[in-house]
């Protein structure tokens, strides 16, 4: 295991159990929030059979339980720690999932230098990342997916965020306190703050799925055309 640079990384690498002489590793939020992102996303993915890529796949068990569930789909993770990246490995290889290997990728940067040949993914999709992570990783993700994204193509957060710059709840305020303690250029988003950046990108809001534990669910949607400032969209959820 490689030494943890934050105090948070700590804490949260010592909740990760080994499982079972591998780098597979587990963590307790997987358990606590799979269904209800399973659940709510089914509606979208079982209607894709494109690329799919995974920012910030951490264990790798959310990954690994959406190729499961997804055969549709052809997914990619990717992740800037090395440790996370092996561990993503390990439990496509404990499930025999036809996944390639796992990148490591700096979503700060740009993707296009990672991949040989443009891809564009049906889905670009980061769960529990953009909260500890500088916001110039946020604006990554962003200005990346209106690039690799194909048109209709969706990109997924998952996490907490802050509803008119206001949290949802006091253990959101609590949390988000505690990382800006821990490292000021971290914090909990802000919803506003993901659509004002899609608003310079082919990228719109598409829907917000308020989910358990006062996290949430944002869906952006790459534009199929614009006439006269008109958005038009096509609801794959129907």
């Amino acid at each position: 295991m490689t030494t943890p640079t934050t105090s948070h990384s700590k804490s949260y690498r010592s909740k990760l159990n080994d499982s079972g002489g591998d780098f597979r590793l587990t963590t307790s939020v997987f358990d606590r929030n799979n269904g209800p992102i399973l659940r709510h996303l089914t509606p979208y993915l079982n209607k894709m059979n494109g690329y799919a890529l995974e920012i910030g796949s951490g264990t790798g068990q959310h990954l690994s339980n959406f190729a499961q569930h997804f055969h549709n789909i052809h997914w990619q993770g990717s992740d800037l720690d090395e440790l996370h990246c092996k561990s993503t490995d390990a439990w496509a290889e404990h499930y025999s999932l036809d996944i390639p290997e796992t990148l490591k990728l700096d979503a700060s940067s740009n993707w296009l230098q990672v991949f040989e040949q443009k891809k564009e993914f049906e889905l670009i999709i980061s769960m529990n990342v953009i909260h500890i992570a500088p916001i110039s990783v946020l604006n990554g993700i962003i200005s990346n997916a209106t690039k690799l994204l194909k048109k209709n193509g969706l990109l997924i957060f998952y996490g907490p965020f802050k509803n008119n710059n206001k949290h949802n709840g006091e253990g959101n305020k609590i949390f988000d306190q505690r990382l800006k303690d821990e490292n000021p250029s971290w914090g909990v988003r802000c919803m506003s703050s993901l659509r004002e950046l899609a608003q310079n990108t082919e990228l719109s809001h598409f829907k917000t799925i308020e989910m358990p534990a006062n996290n949430h669910i944002l869906i952006f949607k790459k534009l199929v055309n614009q006439i006269y400032g008109f958005i038009l969209y096509l609801d794959i959820s129907n």
